[in-house]
Protein backbone atom coordinates (compact mmCIF):
# COMPACT_ATOMS: atom_id res chain seq x y z
CA UNK A 1 0.00 0.00 0.00
CA UNK A 2 2.61 2.27 0.95
CA UNK A 3 4.44 1.57 -2.09
CA UNK A 4 1.09 2.32 -4.27
CA UNK A 5 0.68 5.90 -2.57
CA UNK A 6 4.37 6.60 -3.27
CA UNK A 7 4.19 5.73 -6.88
CA UNK A 8 1.14 7.98 -6.93
CA UNK A 9 2.51 11.18 -5.50
CA UNK A 10 5.29 10.46 -7.63
CA UNK A 11 3.08 10.49 -10.76
CA UNK A 12 1.57 13.80 -9.48
CA UNK A 13 4.61 15.49 -8.75
CA UNK A 14 5.74 14.81 -12.52
CA UNK A 15 2.47 16.35 -13.62
CA UNK A 16 2.55 19.11 -12.02
CA UNK A 17 6.22 20.08 -12.90
CA UNK A 18 5.41 19.36 -16.68
CA UNK A 19 2.39 20.95 -16.74
CA UNK A 20 4.70 24.19 -15.36
CA UNK A 21 7.36 23.69 -17.74
CA UNK A 22 4.48 23.42 -20.30
CA UNK A 23 2.97 26.60 -19.59
CA UNK A 24 6.88 28.42 -19.23
CA UNK A 25 7.98 27.64 -22.41
CA UNK A 26 4.01 29.02 -24.32
CA UNK A 27 4.75 32.32 -21.97
CA UNK A 28 8.37 32.39 -23.61
CA UNK A 29 6.25 32.98 -27.27
CA UNK A 30 3.39 35.22 -25.52
CA UNK A 31 6.09 37.67 -24.55
CA UNK A 32 7.45 37.64 -27.80
CA UNK A 33 4.02 38.52 -28.98
CA UNK A 34 3.49 40.91 -26.66
CA UNK A 35 6.74 43.01 -26.84
CA UNK A 36 5.78 43.24 -30.65
CA UNK A 37 5.91 46.84 -31.46
CA UNK A 38 3.84 48.40 -34.73
CA UNK A 39 6.67 48.76 -37.52
CA UNK A 40 4.52 52.04 -38.57
CA UNK A 41 4.91 53.78 -35.69
CA UNK A 42 8.78 54.30 -35.74
CA UNK A 43 10.38 56.77 -38.41
CA UNK A 44 12.00 55.03 -41.19
CA UNK A 45 15.56 56.42 -40.65
CA UNK A 46 18.57 54.40 -38.67
CA UNK A 47 17.91 55.97 -35.62
CA UNK A 48 14.09 54.53 -35.63
CA UNK A 49 15.31 51.59 -37.21
CA UNK A 50 17.32 51.09 -33.73
CA UNK A 51 14.61 52.46 -31.51
CA UNK A 52 12.54 49.78 -32.77
CA UNK A 53 14.65 47.00 -32.14
CA UNK A 54 15.53 47.89 -28.81
CA UNK A 55 11.70 48.69 -28.08
CA UNK A 56 10.57 45.22 -29.32
CA UNK A 57 13.05 42.85 -26.68
CA UNK A 58 12.97 44.64 -23.38
CA UNK A 59 16.36 44.50 -21.52
CA UNK A 60 17.87 45.66 -24.11
CA UNK A 61 21.38 48.13 -23.79
CA UNK A 62 21.62 49.88 -26.93
CA UNK A 63 25.74 51.27 -27.70
CA UNK A 64 27.84 53.44 -30.34
CA UNK A 65 30.41 51.25 -31.41
CA UNK A 66 33.23 52.14 -34.26
CA UNK A 67 31.81 52.65 -37.19
CA UNK A 68 33.71 54.74 -39.01
CA UNK A 69 36.41 52.39 -39.83
CA UNK A 70 34.36 50.34 -42.41
CA UNK A 71 32.94 53.88 -43.67
CA UNK A 72 29.45 53.66 -42.22
CA UNK A 73 27.78 56.73 -41.55
CA UNK A 74 26.62 54.99 -38.30
CA UNK A 75 26.69 52.36 -35.80
CA UNK A 76 24.96 50.81 -32.63
CA UNK A 77 25.18 48.20 -30.67
CA UNK A 78 22.49 46.60 -29.40
CA UNK A 79 22.76 43.79 -26.41
CA UNK A 80 20.15 41.75 -25.66
CA UNK A 81 19.79 39.83 -22.35
CA UNK A 82 23.30 40.88 -21.42
CA UNK A 83 24.99 38.41 -24.14
CA UNK A 84 23.88 38.16 -27.80
CA UNK A 85 24.17 41.00 -29.41
CA UNK A 86 23.10 42.75 -32.58
CA UNK A 87 24.95 45.74 -34.72
CA UNK A 88 23.36 48.20 -37.10
CA UNK A 89 24.76 49.91 -39.26
CA UNK A 90 24.07 52.90 -41.78
CA UNK A 91 25.40 53.13 -45.32
CA UNK A 92 22.98 55.84 -47.02
CA UNK A 93 25.70 57.57 -47.97
CA UNK A 94 27.05 54.35 -50.11
CA UNK A 95 23.12 53.88 -51.27
CA UNK A 96 22.32 57.58 -52.08
CA UNK A 97 26.18 58.18 -53.33
CA UNK A 98 26.73 60.98 -51.49
CA UNK A 99 29.90 60.15 -49.97
CA UNK A 100 32.60 62.22 -50.12
CA UNK A 101 35.89 62.58 -49.02
CA UNK A 102 35.18 64.20 -46.10
CA UNK A 103 33.21 60.62 -45.32
CA UNK A 104 35.18 58.43 -42.74
CA UNK A 105 36.27 56.20 -45.61
CA UNK A 106 33.78 56.17 -48.63
CA UNK A 107 35.85 53.64 -50.65
CA UNK A 108 35.88 51.04 -47.41
CA UNK A 109 32.57 51.42 -46.68
CA UNK A 110 31.73 50.46 -50.48
CA UNK A 111 33.89 47.13 -50.42
CA UNK A 112 32.32 46.85 -46.97
CA UNK A 113 28.79 46.87 -48.37
CA UNK A 114 28.92 45.15 -51.64
CA UNK A 115 30.53 41.67 -49.67
CA UNK A 116 27.41 41.54 -47.21
CA UNK A 117 25.51 42.20 -50.49
CA UNK A 118 27.56 39.04 -52.00
CA UNK A 119 27.90 36.55 -49.51
CA UNK A 120 25.52 37.50 -46.39
CA UNK A 121 28.77 38.23 -44.33
CA UNK A 122 30.71 41.17 -42.07
CA UNK A 123 33.54 40.82 -40.56
CA UNK A 124 34.16 43.75 -37.88
CA UNK A 125 37.25 45.02 -37.17
CA UNK A 126 36.75 44.36 -33.33
CA UNK A 127 37.13 41.38 -32.62
CA UNK A 128 37.35 39.57 -36.32
CA UNK A 129 34.49 37.35 -35.82
CA UNK A 130 32.82 36.71 -39.04
CA UNK A 131 28.81 37.57 -38.61
CA UNK A 132 25.81 37.01 -40.50
CA UNK A 133 24.43 40.12 -41.71
CA UNK A 134 21.18 41.50 -43.89
CA UNK A 135 20.31 44.59 -45.86
CA UNK A 136 17.07 46.16 -45.57
CA UNK A 137 15.06 46.23 -48.17
CA UNK A 138 15.87 50.21 -48.69
CA UNK A 139 19.44 49.09 -48.98
CA UNK A 140 20.96 52.05 -46.65
CA UNK A 141 21.36 49.76 -43.26
CA UNK A 142 22.84 46.71 -42.61
CA UNK A 143 21.91 44.53 -39.65
CA UNK A 144 24.86 42.03 -38.37
CA UNK A 145 25.34 39.22 -35.61
CA UNK A 146 27.52 36.70 -34.88
CA UNK A 147 25.30 33.34 -35.30
CA UNK A 148 27.33 31.18 -33.58
CA UNK A 149 25.80 32.40 -30.15
CA UNK A 150 22.57 30.27 -30.91
CA UNK A 151 20.50 33.07 -30.39
CA UNK A 152 17.35 33.87 -33.05
CA UNK A 153 18.10 37.18 -34.25
CA UNK A 154 15.76 36.79 -37.21
CA UNK A 155 13.36 37.25 -34.56
CA UNK A 156 14.98 39.18 -32.24
CA UNK A 157 15.92 41.59 -34.80
CA UNK A 158 16.23 41.03 -38.68
CA UNK A 159 12.59 39.88 -38.93
CA UNK A 160 10.57 40.38 -42.13
CA UNK A 161 9.41 43.66 -41.02
CA UNK A 162 12.15 45.43 -40.20
CA UNK A 163 14.16 44.37 -43.71
CA UNK A 164 10.74 45.47 -45.81
CA UNK A 165 10.28 48.05 -43.90
CA UNK A 166 13.75 50.04 -43.65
Amino acid sequence: MKKIIALIAALALVMSLTACFGNAQNAGSTADEANAKDVSAYDKDFKGLVKYIADSNNGSVVQEIYYDIIGADHGTRIIFNNNPYVEIYDFSSVVDDTATADSADPARAKEVYEDIKDDGKFKPMEDGIEMDARITDSGKYVIAWDASRGFDYEKKAATVDVISSW
